[in-house]
């Protein structure tokens, strides 16, 4: 899971003009659009992102496996345990929101801004996470350290697919999380329109989706494959969003959902089933938990008492959710296991999410703040630098390169 960026959010494109071409389409339905000139921050995709986060925290925390309360979780929390196994499912909303917001921030944009801003968003509170978890790993006797060097590659993003074992396991979703950058950065290349972002949100998925269900193995590295349809979801409800819907584009989203319940169903619910203690999850709830996800960001982009929601406090709640998802679990584990005997269950577990959101928002204001613009601007422009000397042929100045334009100033905004 990654934090949808502030760029993104704080504009929504109106209508823009339709891809050229001589093939015929359906006429388009208008979607109610607020307006270009004063286009609000979707700050209710906020409010989303950290329900997304918190659901997760509470899997962990009281239904996941662990002894930190001295029992099994569905011993410490028998009615709680019954539906905190669904918080498994805000991965699903995390990524029908990432798909989403990262089309968004994407479209327009150069590949230098696109990949500038993309690393800026998500390796400073990575790294200060990292860092912050193999210390208490180190520092706490119930916890298996890790040692510099494989510190060192987590450092990098990277350690899932070179087989290095993870600081923390809730790093598996940016792996997934690149390799959906990776399809948006293709995009970028061959420049963004309306018609190929629906080829890819629209064929990509169901090829992953078959991978994933036919060949098993294919899922040790290629671990986006169960999840594409969810990132294809919240791609298709964007192009609704900015440029309205057809009934086409509506059965894409219904596609893609569909493929999400069908994966869900056949994968993640005997995956949930082995990472608690309770009773088995049930189905068709889990189903409907992933038609929610979807159905929520619709609603968040569609519906105007949701989506003109202008309460600042919702931007602070969004922030906290990169953050926050990168430090509860060995954080809370350790504070649950310090507090509770204390303190009781409940006492202990409002105390734990509580100093968990603390810690993120210590996070945010003291890491990302002030290192997200200088890195943004540092890596844009040594990306910058680079495909100026690619492109230009030697002896010749720069404004004679014809190729950089298109490489540069932004191959994504053409149409």
């Amino acid at each position: 899971m990654t934090r949808a960026p502030a760029t993104p959010c704080s504009g929504a494109p109106g209508p823009g003009p339709r891809a050229a071409g001589p093939a015929a389409r359906e006429p388009q339905a208008p979607v109610e659009q607020p307006s270009t000139a004063h286009a609000p921050r979707l700050r209710a995709m906020d409010a989303l992102r950290l329900l997304a986060a918190l659901s997760v925290v509470l899997f962990h925390f009281t239904a996941r496996e662990q002894h930190r309360w001295g029992m099994a979780p569905d011993e410490a929390f028998p009615r709680l345990s019954e539906v905190t196994p669904y918080g498994y499912t805000g991965v699903h909303l995390f990524f029908v929101i990432s798909g989403f917001v990262i089309l968004m921030s994407a479209w327009g944009r150069s590949v230098p801004q696109f990949v500038a801003s993309r690393v800026s968003r998500l390796y400073p509170a990575f790294w200060a996470a990292v860092l912050l978890t193999a210390a208490l790993r180190w520092a706490w006797p119930t916890f298996e350290t890790r040692t510099p060097g494989e510190v060192l590659a987590n450092l990098t993003m990277l350690s899932e697919p070179f087989g290095v074992p993870a600081v923390d396991g809730v790093y598996w979703t940016l792996w997934v999380e690149i390799q959906f950058y990776a399809a948006v950065l293709l995009l970028l290349l061959v420049g963004i329109t309306r018609r190929r972002v629906l080829l890819l949100a629209g064929a990509g998925p169901l090829v992953c989706t078959a991978l994933a269900l036919a060949v098993p193995d294919a899922r040790g590295v290629l671990t986006g494959l169960p999840w594409a349809s969810m990132f294809g979801a919240g791609m298709v409800l964007f192009v609704i969003y900015r440029e309205g819907h057809t009934r086409g584009t509506w059965a894409l989203v219904g596609l893609n959902t569909l493929q999400g319940v069908v994966v869900a169903v056949d994968q993640k619910a005997p995956a949930i089933d082995a990472l608690t203690t309770g009773a088995p999850v049930w189905p068709p709830l889990l189903a409907l938990a992933v038609v929610g996800a979807v159905g929520a960001v619709a609603a968040v982009a569609f519906v105007p008492a949701v989506r003109d929601l202008d309460l600042p406090v919702l931007t602070t709640a969004g922030a906290l959710t990169y953050p926050l998802y990168l430090t509860h679990e060995y954080y809370g584990w350790a504070l649950i296991q310090a507090l509770h005997p204390a303190l009781g269950r409940v006492t202990t577990l409002v105390v734990v999410v509580s100093v968990c959101l603390a810690l993120a928002w210590v996070l945010h204001r003291w890491v990302e703040r002030p290192l997200q613009r200088p890195l943004r601007r540092a890596v844009e422009r040594a990306l910058t630098r680079s495909g100026r000397r690619r492109e230009e042929p030697a002896g010749k100045p720069a404004s004679a390169s014809p190729v950089r334009a298109s490489v540069l100033v932004g191959a994504g905004a053409r149409r």
